[in-house]
């Protein structure tokens, strides 16, 4: 169909040509400010080290005759913690880095801490359900050298949570 058909006056190649560089440009605008954008709002977590990782293995609660073996990151120097909280911080990833199974766990997983340099104290309980061991604290000290207890308890979800608990329970030190 031609242009007089359609009673348009007629397009040069010029103009087209034209018309596609400005949707390119205007679609690169809008990436640029949708990426740049996002970016900013995130919170910056690249200050933050490993400390340690420390052992923490449970029976495995399902009749499986190995126990459930459970790494615990600790990470120091954290200036933004999952909490939103203020820092200095202290987080405890615990996983067993095993492939997630059929069967599901809920666990109960207990962090008493004490700064060393203060006599501060506290405790943080996080209960979770899951086809594998996974489990997140952060504990607010105050600065200076941190003990802590990690206390497990695991077990089976089998219609009800908590079937055949399990228990374990490890220690580690890490400064804040």
């Amino acid at each position: 169909m031609s242009n007089a058909a359609t009673g348009r006056a007629p397009i040069s190649r010029r103009r087209r040509q034209g018309a596609i560089a400005a949707t390119i440009c205007a679609g690169a605008a809008v990436v640029t400010t949708v990426t740049a954008g996002g970016a900013t709002a995130v919170p910056e977590y690249s200050n933050y080290q490993l400390a340690t990782t420390v052992r923490c293995d449970v029976p495995d609660p399902w009749p499986t005759n190995r126990p459930v073996p459970v790494s615990v990151d600790v990470f120091t120097g954290i200036q933004h913690p999952a909490d939103g909280l203020p820092g200095p911080a202290i987080s405890l990833i615990g996983s067993d880095r095993r492939q997630p199974g059929a069967l599901e766990y809920t666990s109960e997983t207990t962090v008493k801490w004490k700064n060393l340099t203060t006599g501060r104290t506290g405790s943080v309980l996080v209960p979770t359900r899951g086809r594998s061991l996974t489990w997140g604290v952060v504990l607010h000290p105050g600065r200076g050298p941190v003990a802590f207890t990690i206390r497990q308890k695991v077990g089976a979800l089998a219609g009800v949570p908590m079937v055949n608990p399990q228990y374990s329970t490890c220690s580690g030190r890490a400064t804040a």
